[in-house]
């Protein structure tokens, strides 16, 4: 399998925060209210507005498509939506959707995630852009998630980062234009399926065209 990285952005030191004033992650869970979108960052609450029905069925793609993927090969658990990952006592953002390996699944409690997952991914919209590609951004590569994809259907882009020492390194697409996801072995994705008005392939006809032969994927 061939592709290319890319260095980019290096995750910026951690930011030095007093407590007087700021929520806490319990305080978070007990203020927003159950399927209520929105990210504790830095002991602040960040509610996102109601997004164009392109997120939803980004969204939708995305959980139907990982969800199939990882069970047909008992790989972990996909999940996301307003299930909360808390970082630290001040940092509890929502990812869109996550994916935790089989090793990890200790870490999904009966209430939110105490860990780091394994990749997350962030649909963007209109009042999501600044912070997922800001300060979630610095803060998935600092506290441990391996793999980061950024998908923006109103601009039409799919990004895929690795995690290095706490710096996220773009994959580039191979010369097919396959993005090649490092944590789920063998799963990628055409960037022509997202870069373009037309709508997303069905999800059963990307999975048979994913799988080909259907290839056993693992994990690392």
């Amino acid at each position: 399998m061939a592709y290319s990285i890319t260095k980019t952005r290096k995750a910026q030191t951690r930011k030095v925060v007093t407590t007087k004033g700021l929520i806490t992650f319990e305080q978070f869970y007990d203020i927003v209210e159950e399927n209520v979108k929105a990210d504790l960052l830095d002991g602040q609450i960040f509610r996102d507005s109601p997004a164009v029905p392109r997120h939803g069925e980004t969204c939708i793609w995305f959980l139907s498509a990982l969800t199939l993927f990882v069970q047909k090969f008992d790989l972990g658990k996909i999940n996301g939506g307003t299930t909360t990952v808390r970082l630290s006592a001040y940092q509890g953002p929502e990812p869109d959707i996550f994916f935790v390996r089989k090793s990890r699944l200790g870490i999904i409690g009966e209430k939110y995630l105490e860990a780091a997952p394994d990749l997350c991914i962030e649909v963007i919209s209109q009042s999501s852009r600044k912070k997922d590609r800001g300060r979630k951004f610095v803060l998935y590569a600092e506290y441990g998630v391996r793999e980061y994809w950024i998908v923006d259907p109103l601009r039409f882009t799919i990004e895929f980062y690795e995690n290095q020492d706490d710096e996220w390194v773009e994959i580039l697409p191979d010369a097919e234009g396959r993005l090649h996801s490092k944590v789920l072995k063998n799963f990628w994705l055409l960037m022509k399926w997202f870069t373009s008005v037309q709508p997303l392939p069905p999800v059963a006809q990307a999975l048979e065209e994913i799988l080909g032969k259907n290839i056993v994927p693992s994990i690392n």
